[in-house]
């Protein structure tokens, strides 16, 4: 149950898909079949709000309250506020939340009664609300919704044509089916039965999109290429910058910039994202000096 692809930055690449896209029917999963991709979509949050840092829309900088006006978290005194910066770097302190939602207003208004236990910026903690606020900033200045903006900044310029911006019923028949283990009752392994996943819509900015293995290449070929799309740049050169450079959090070799992973792993640079959702799992890395990504898309947990 998985489906991947490798390329180039020329456009080489090979394509591969195995497994079934509903175990109850012979229906083999192809390089076209819409799997959820989970946290990667932060990334996609991330390349619409340095998009509008570009173009001189939103200051990264800035406390978050410039652009949402009711956004409020408890810190104790002297603290500095929390910027949209912090936010892209899961550096602003606040709780994880909780992951998957159906909207973002409520949880990231309920911020005013988590007081932070750390300054902004003084450590690494990784934060799913921290990108619903983003989604929230993004529509505010937009003035539309979060699925539009991420269609139109980046879907449509990068031609990922079959690529969902929200987890619906509309593009429920699309999707490959999501599976659990069946027994949560004890520990699983990679024989354990499995069951169709619970089913859960969501529109939120720290992960909604579904995407197949031939659209999610497109996307990777934009960070091979620093921001660059098939019809122009998407990201200015320093914009991409900032987003592909981080402040280690586990060691010297693992850092996070805006909405990116970033990995030294013998000597080699690897960007990239995660994604885990209600039966499906993700993973998108790229190697820029040896000009190569990749993308795993599953609908299992196996």
């Amino acid at each position: 149950m998985f489906c991947p692809d490798a390329l180039d930055g020329d456009g080489r690449g090979s394509e591969g898909a195995a497994g079934k896209r509903s175990a109850a029917a012979d229906d083999p999963i192809t390089p076209d079949t819409l799997f959820e991709i989970g946290s990667i979509g932060k990334t996609f949050t991330a390349v619409a709000t340095l998009q509008l840092f570009d173009e001189g829309r939103i200051d990264l900088h800035s406390p978050v309250e410039s652009y949402l006006p009711w956004f409020a978290v408890p810190q104790p005194a002297g603290h500095a506020p929390i910027t949209i910066a912090h936010l892209l770097s899961h550096t602003a302190g606040i709780v994880a939340g909780i992951d998957l939602t159906p909207e973002a207003a409520f949880q990231v208004w309920s911020l005013r009664d988590l007081p932070t236990r750390c300054a902004p910026g003084e450590r690494f903690h990784y934060s799913n609300v921290g990108y619903k606020a983003l989604g929230l900033v993004l529509e505010a200045v937009e003035g539309r919704p979060y699925r539009e903006i991420i269609r139109g900044r980046v879907l449509d310029p990068l031609e990922m044509s079959a690529t969902e911006p929200a987890i619906t019923h509309d593009i429920r028949a699309r999707l490959a089916v999501g599976y659990e283990y069946l027994h949560d009752d004890r520990l699983s392994h990679s024989d354990a039965p499995l069951a169709p996943a619970t089913w859960l819509e969501t529109e939120t900015a720290d992960g909604s999109i579904a995407s197949t293995a031939t659209d999610m290449c497109a996307f990777v070929r934009l960070l091979l290429r620093e921001g660059e799309g098939p019809h122009g740049r998407l990201l200015s050169e320093e914009a991409f910058a900032q987003m592909s450079t981080g402040i280690p959090f586990e060691d010297e070799n693992v850092a996070y910039g805006y909405g990116l992973i970033l990995r030294n792993l013998d000597g080699r640079r690897f960007i990239g994202h995660g994604g885990g959702m209600v039966g499906y799992l993700a993973g998108m890395q790229a190697a820029p000096d040896a000009n190569l990504g990749a993308i795993v898309l599953q609908n299992g947990m196996s």
